[in-house]
């Protein structure tokens, strides 16, 4: 009797602890994916969803300017590329170009203009404002502009201003190891237009001498058309970044949590 007393004790003790440590999982689980404060969740049969997703967006930038630690995303403003490569290979402006250690300002403070979204497919298309980015650095180019051969390598400074930019996010759900859907940016397209620009560069090869103030001048004069030849190339570097950069925060942030269904 005395053993089966012990047997029925154990039987419930076991049962109490199996239900505590679902009630601790489950208490676990949602402290893990619990609302963060840097967004705002929308819901998919939210008839005004694309208003929702514009507001938080808005809502992110003063987050994504400071960097989210936790999401291992860097801080916005400045924003440091330590390399961004472009090639453009048609046109009358056929270079390389190599930037090294740039530090870009005011990419941060974007305003949406609109948004288009279908988010059953997870696809998001955004206009986007920005009064003025500055970007500076270093540079290496090779290559022809016009019908003359280039060789150019230094520091650089440009400014652009009153920018107009489109991107589209085509993305995925994807099941994580952790069981939870996320969303995966597999494409990311960007386009985008300068109201104007203004470039200085600082020549090591050509430093002293009448080329590399020549290059100042041709750049500055030049500005609209260079711009125009190189921006496939530039729209293309800007988007696998930024596809990159999309991808580290949202893999890390369950479907669920921004995008509810009720």
């Amino acid at each position: 009797m005395v053993c089966a007393a012990c047997a029925n004790m154990c039987h419930c003790c076991s049962r109490r602890a199996i239900v505590l440590i679902l009630v601790l999982n489950s208490t676990l689980r949602a402290a893990a994916f619990e609302t963060p404060e840097y967004i705002l969740p929308c819901n998919r049969t939210d008839p005004d969803i694309n208003s929702c997703i514009k507001r938080g967006f808005t809502h992110l930038r003063p987050y994504i300017a400071d960097g989210i630690p936790e999401l291992s995303v860097p801080p916005m403003e400045p924003l440091v590329i330590p390399l961004l490569m472009m090639e453009n290979g048609n046109g009358a402006v056929r270079v390389r170009a190599a930037f090294n250690n740039m530090t870009i300002r005011g990419a941060s403070n974007y305003s949406i203009t609109w948004i288009k979204s279908d988010v059953s497919k997870y696809r998001i298309e955004m206009g986007l404002a920005l009064p003025r980015i500055e970007a500076t650095g270093r540079y290496e180019v090779t290559g022809n502009i016009l019908l003359f051969p280039v060789r150019s390598k230094g520091e650089f400074r440009a400014v652009f201003y009153n920018i107009s930019a489109v991107s589209k996010i085509l993305g995925k759900e994807v099941t994580m190891e952790d069981g939870k859907q996320y969303m995966r940016t597999d494409n990311l397209f960007v386009d985008f237009n300068l109201g104007k620009s203004r470039f200085r560069i600082k020549d090591y090869l050509n430093d002293g001498n009448i080329l590399g103030e020549a290059m100042n001048q041709f750049l500055n004069q030049n500005a609209d058309e260079i711009i125009k030849e190189m921006k496939p190339a530039a729209s293309q570097t800007i988007a696998r970044y930024f596809r990159d950069f999309l991808n580290a925060a949202f893999l890390k942030i369950p479907i669920e949590v921004w995008l509810r269904s009720a």
